[in-house]
């Protein structure tokens, strides 16, 4: 999950644009509020070191959170390993990709979801806002032998920063929808870079604003399909049971 608003330049350390971020120094993760901390996390039949914020809650009394909060309501989202994430990424692990296609994850995080996603093969290439994000999700791919294709600073409300990323055939995004004002933003990033005829896999605890998401991705000629957590389909937007949904988007050469 991205953080929400923009943080300030000294806490994000790098532009709003879609550069790739350099793989230097991944190695050394930077100081942050609580340090850092290494958990096994199990998805499915695979073990995933990750390096995570020992203690995110501890970003909420910076100075400089509180700062970026009053002016722009940025929130350290990144910082937390979200349950939908495991979920998703099990999801993500054991499907049959097409081995080395090129993929974009949206809101890295952690990383986890992307991780699964090379694993399984994909060819992907990680973004969020945030650049501490970027950095401890490339340094989680290693940790793990795994090579991210590049990472990538990414606003969604900065359209010409995503129309420099390219387009994907995959696209993956997990627990990005929560907030009703992100989903037209998002909604531009995909008219931008998923292919003609690709395919975004974004994953959601289920939300209400989940349906608001589905009637809009629909209003702009979006396929939308729900899953549920074991990968089943044809579960209906409205009136469904509380839990983790998958929504599979399909763009159409049309669109």
């Amino acid at each position: 999950m991205p953080a929400s608003g923009a943080p300030s330049d000294d806490l994000r350390k790098a532009g709003h644009s879609s550069s790739a971020a350099s793989t230097a120094g991944v190695s050394r993760l930077p100081e942050i509020p609580g340090g850092w901390s290494m958990r096994d996390v199990t998805v499915g039949s695979r073990n995933v070191r990750l390096s995570l914020p020992a203690v995110p809650d501890a970003f909420l009394d910076d100075p400089r959170v509180e700062q970026a909060n009053r002016e722009t309501d940025y929130m350290p989202y990144w910082a937390y390993l979200w349950p939908a994430a495991k979920i998703m990424a099990k999801l993500v692990l054991e499907e049959p990709w097409p081995a080395g296609i090129p993929s974009l994850e949206l809101g890295t995080g952690v990383g986890l979801v992307g991780i699964a996603g090379l694993a399984a093969g994909l060819r992907l290439t990680f973004s969020d806002y945030d650049s501490t994000s970027l950095q401890v999700a490339m340094r989680n791919a290693q940790q793990n032998g795994l090579e991210a294709a590049g990472a990538a600073g990414l606003d969604w409300r900065n359209q010409e920063a995503a129309q420099s990323i390219g387009r994907f055939p995959v696209i993956l995004g997990c627990d990005v929808i929560y907030e009703a004002a992100m989903h037209a933003p998002i909604l531009n990033v995909l008219d931008h870079c998923l292919a003609d005829d690709g395919v975004c896999w974004l994953g959601d605890p289920g939300r209400t604003v989940l349906r608001q998401f589905c009637r809009l991705a629909s209003d702009r000629k979006y396929t939308v399909e729900l899953r549920d957590e074991n990968g089943k389909s044809s579960i209906p937007a409205e009136g469904s049971p509380p839990g983790f949904r998958l929504l599979v988007l399909h763009r159409h050469k049309s669109q």
